[in-house]
């Protein structure tokens, strides 16, 4: 059938788990009630996106061909895109963007809320006051384009649309848009982390997949100490990283950095570092390619800066922490980041809280050409001129790799 020009879209073929899935929640008959449906799917939904869920279906009664294609195109929307996006506008013509998208990130957290993700983070007290914020940032971004367009790209979006829908189906899927916690045991049931989840669906939203499995506690200033010391021995060579800072105004902001931390005399780093703004406005700033100041940290130093950077110049950072621990500082502009806005209240900012994760772990097996520098706090001529020869010495605090 149909014309020489015509296209068909070769369906995937359920597997076993799915079909399973299906038969049990339709109790093997060839039709069933959406109310029926909507009363067994209640804990996962807010009132409001029962009514969303309602604009996907044409009448109450619903034949088993058309539920399994509600599930193919929720559920595989990579690869039916054209039906997946009809879907998603189906029921944006019926309902308000925004509170669409809020009622389906409230919903996505009750599907989740079982999961060993979102039970770890609940243990170390992550909130849920910024769920309203990232509904405003996703509505925000869409709203400024062509709606069809940002579906089309938004990976993000269809990834809870995956979720949602495999949870309602119950049908096993290994999804979770947060990532797994490791903190060390000592101190776990006492830490108060300053992430929401709002938040950490953001930042991992704009990390790269093999970044957003795993985040490893590095340093919290509430059980490390507020020292600059125990923050950089805490973090070097450790992997990529995010830095979380509170300032006393109540902001919070950050950045990701894709190399490992290293004390070097100069900038360093990559085009996927970037920062971010949590609170009071979600704000993403990814690299520009004017310049490549990515990443810098130095300790110990007369004639350079003493601190941690990213971005911008040397006393002129997109995000700078001192090293006289509390005190950081930012810049109206950045020229190394787009879409810059001053984080802080203030260029001068003073710490109230920080924390940083390892969200990837150094593979160990590669040639270290730059070998691991620990801190120290001993100034002296020979360390200078080696500076101003632009050569960097090795030999102070220098620690052979444990695997050889």
């Amino acid at each position: 059938m149909g014309g020489k020009g015509s296209k068909t879209t070769k369906l995937i073929p359920l597997n076993k788990e799915e079909c399973d899935a299906i038969n049990n929640l339709m109790c093997y008959k060839e039709s069933i009630l959406i109310d029926e449906l909507l009363n067994r799917w209640k804990q996962y939904l807010t009132d409001n996106m029962v009514h969303h869920i309602k604009h996907i279906f044409t009448s109450n009664k619903q034949s088993k061909t058309q539920i399994v294609q509600i599930y193919r195109y929720l559920a595989m929307n990579e690869v039916y895109q054209e039906n997946y996006r009809n879907l998603i506008l189906q029921i944006l013509s019926k309902s308000n963007f925004q509170q669409y998208i809020a009622d389906l990130i409230e919903s996505i957290l009750l599907c989740i809320n079982s999961t060993n993700e979102y039970i770890a983070w609940t243990q170390i007290h992550t909130k849920t006051n910024a769920l309203p914020l990232l509904s405003i940032y996703f509505s925000n971004i869409a709203l400024a384009g062509d709606i069809e367009n940002w579906l089309q790209t938004e990976q993000y979006f269809g990834l809870m649309h995956r979720i949602l829908i495999t949870t309602l189906y119950n049908v096993p899927m290994n999804n979770s848009l947060l990532p797994n916690v490791n903190i060390n045991k000592k101190f776990k049931q006492s830490f108060h982390t300053i992430l929401d989840f709002g938040w950490i669906m953001f930042i991992n939203k704009n990390l790269s997949h093999d970044c957003q499995r795993n985040w490893r506690l590095l340093f919290s200033s509430s059980y490390h100490g507020e020292s600059f010391q125990s923050l950089t021995t805490a973090i070097i060579d450790q992997g990529s990283t995010i830095i979380i800072v509170k300032d006393t105004s109540g902001h919070v902001f950050g950045g990701f950095a894709s190399q490992p931390w290293l004390l070097k005399p100069k900038f360093y780093g990559d085009s996927s570092c970037f920062l971010f703004s949590l609170y009071p406005n979600l704000n993403y700033c990814a690299a520009s390619g004017n310049n490549e100041h990515f990443m810098y940290m130095n300790s110990g130093q007369h004639t350079l800066p003493n601190g941690i950077g990213m971005g911008g110049q040397m006393s002129y950072w997109g995000l700078w922490l001192d090293s006289e621990y509390g005190k950081g500082q930012c810049s109206v502009s950045c020229s190394t980041f787009s879409n810059y806005l001053m984080p802080a209240k203030s260029k001068d900012f003073m710490i109230d809280s920080l924390e940083v994760w390892c969200v990837k772990e150094k593979s160990r097996n590669e040639s270290d050409e730059e070998e691991r520098i620990l801190p120290n706090n001993r100034d002296n001529w020979d360390m200078k001129l080696l500076e101003m020869a632009g050569r960097t010495k090795y030999s102070d605090g220098y620690r052979e790799d444990e695997n050889k």
